[in-house]
């Protein structure tokens, strides 16, 4: 045996370092889901920001379609369109190759998930339409009717 390692053949020994290793691998799996949940997309502002370094990466971006940007091409099944946040400020250039999704012309919200290639062009494989969930109640005054 090397020396200084002798208590390691001890099966408590072991054990405690077999604990220790799993203790670590969890904390670094609890460390990384909350990472990741805690950023679920970008804007596309946000995007932006990040420059050359967001070029090949996966990443989720949320935003509104630019009015009159929309071309959809049935026979090949492509959309493409520009995205903006809610500033306004930054512009997003989107190709999605599949179905267009029904409630894609109503101007609701909207989230890609893709990659940015270098010519600023975001490939998006997901396309999901957000569903407005603001309730608003109409003004004025309502007594219950048992």
């Amino acid at each position: 045996m090397v020396a200084g390692l002798s208590g390691l053949g001890s099966p408590r020994v072991r054990l405690w370092i077999a604990f220790g290793a799993v203790v670590l691998v969890l904390c670094w799996l609890i460390r990384t889901a909350v990472i990741h949940a805690s950023s679920y997309y970008l804007t596309v502002d946000e995007l932006a920001k990040k420059g050359q370094a967001a070029v090949g990466k996966p990443w989720t971006v949320s935003g509104t379609v630019v009015g009159r940007s929309v071309r959809w091409s049935p026979a090949r099944e492509t959309l493409v369109f520009d995205m903006q946040d809610e500033s306004g400020h930054a512009k997003l250039h989107v190709v999605f190759r599949g179905p267009k999704p029904d409630d894609f012309d109503r101007g609701w919200p909207l989230v890609v998930t893709g990659t940015l290639r270098a010519d600023g062009t975001f490939n998006a494989q997901q396309l999901l339409v957000k569903c407005p969930s603001k309730y608003e109640a109409k003004s004025g005054t309502y007594t219950a009717v048992n």
